[in-house]
């Protein structure tokens, strides 16, 4: 049996990964035909159909052959990128993926040092939700991700880089800043909150911390954007409870509360099991961590 071309296997992983052979052809940059015929060209070799051409779904041993397929073109980009550290110094890409939060707040600072490490890297950042993040890596779409931990997939490694904790945050003329920490806890019943969307992971980790304090939110937004959640509170519209690193931008605009047992939001570097870190993606590692150890309320 001949070796399989990476070019076929990326045409393949990319018709798995798009459903449909016309977005798979314009996904690669290639004609329809083009894709079908590498795709084919696979099945002969393999002596059996990937693609079920009339169900438009995969066969079983298409879907074992992605997994394996995958896998061999995720390697073939990360030698490409070693080769390029090896020859040049640094690779000519990066692409990280995170949530709006974490690249709001946090990724300025590090993307600042980072690129007057490495000027002529081609760096990309792609915000999406922490699922979506880890979707990406997964298919080799972007070089790391930066997401909110527990992760879903098994063959992702995971590299811890920070635990935020969760403040109380109100108006700055809000009754609760005269009042002592323990009283305050007891008090949140009844009050208007702005949630964040308790779909998402940091969502699903305040809305456990509400029902352990036998607290039923009174919302007055259920949003996904912090930023939004920041400036209703700011006005008076109600009380949240927000990561450290959101917190902290909004300090001359909101009283920030410490309480007590509060949870906190981990913060994990996601990549593909079965590849090493490069260089260039361990420089990018470091230093998130550098920055992340310096947040202070």
């Amino acid at each position: 049996m001949d070796n399989f071309s990476y070019d076929a296997l990326q045409c393949f992983c990319a018709l798995v990964e798009t459903g449909s052979f016309g977005r798979a052809a314009e996904k690669t940059g290639r004609t329809q035909p083009a894709l079908s015929q590498r795709i084919k060209s696979i099945e002969e070799q393999l002596d059996g159909e990937l693609f079920d051409r009339k169900r438009k779904c995969l066969t079983p041993l298409g879907k074992n052959f992605y997994e394996i397929a995958k896998e061999f073109t995720l390697i073939q980009k990360k030698f490409n990128m070693l080769f390029q550290e090896a020859t040049q110094g640094f690779s000519s890409e990066l692409k990280i993926g995170t949530s709006d939060t974490f690249a709001f707040h946090l990724l300025p600072k590090v993307i600042r040092e980072f690129l007057r490490q490495f000027p002529k890297i081609q760096l990309s950042v792609i915000t999406r939700s922490s699922d979506e993040i880890e979707n990406m890596v997964y298919k080799g779409e972007i070089n790391i991700g930066v997401v909110t931990h527990p992760i879903i997939h098994s063959n992702l490694k995971e590299v811890k880089i920070c635990e935020d904790p969760i403040y109380l945050v109100t108006s700055k003329k809000h009754p609760f800043i005269k009042k002592k920490l323990s009283n305050i806890i007891h008090e949140i019943d009844g009050e208007s909150i702005v949630m964040i969307d308790s779909k998402t992971r940091t969502g699903k980790i305040i809305s456990k911390y509400l029902k352990t304090i036998k607290v039923e939110p009174k919302c007055v937004i259920d949003g996904g954007s912090f930023q939004v959640i920041m400036k209703y509170v700011s006005e008076g519209f109600g009380i949240s409870f927000v990561p450290r690193m959101v917190a902290i931008e909004w300090k001359e605009k909101v009283e920030i509360i410490g309480i007590k047992k509060a949870p906190t939001i981990p913060y994990v570097c996601i990549y593909p099991r079965f590849l090493s870190m490069s260089k260039t993606e361990s420089t990018f590692l470091n230093l998130l961590k550098k920055h992340t150890s310096k947040i202070r309320i």
